[in-house]
């Protein structure tokens, strides 16, 4: 079976998640939520995530030079504590590697 297409609504029974080419956000793993945040998979959810990314400042640095330490994703009453390098440069503005 090939990995799945698109993320479905948390309580979708659909035939595309029961057979795999979608997977329902109740069962979606945090690889598949960062894939979906990023864009490779598709977002059927028709939900509103929250994203929090904390990042570690250390003394003369700015904002810019700043390392992402923690990032939560929020949707339907679940939560995905996620590495934020998941997502690569789209949380890193830029930087793109850990230091």
């Amino acid at each position: 079976m090939s990995s799945p297409t698109a993320i479905d609504p948390p309580d979708c029974r659909c035939t595309e998640c029961i057979v795999g080419i979608y997977v329902s956000l109740a069962e979606a793993t945090d690889s598949q939520v960062a894939a979906m945040l990023r864009g490779d998979l598709d977002n059927h959810t028709g939900l509103t995530f929250t994203i929090a990314v904390v990042y570690e400042l250390h003394p003369g640095q700015s904002l810019a030079q700043a390392q992402p330490t923690e990032m939560s994703v929020r949707a339907a009453d679940r939560t995905w504590a996620l590495d934020p390098y998941l997502l690569g440069e789209r949380t890193l503005g830029g930087e793109g590697s850990r230091s």
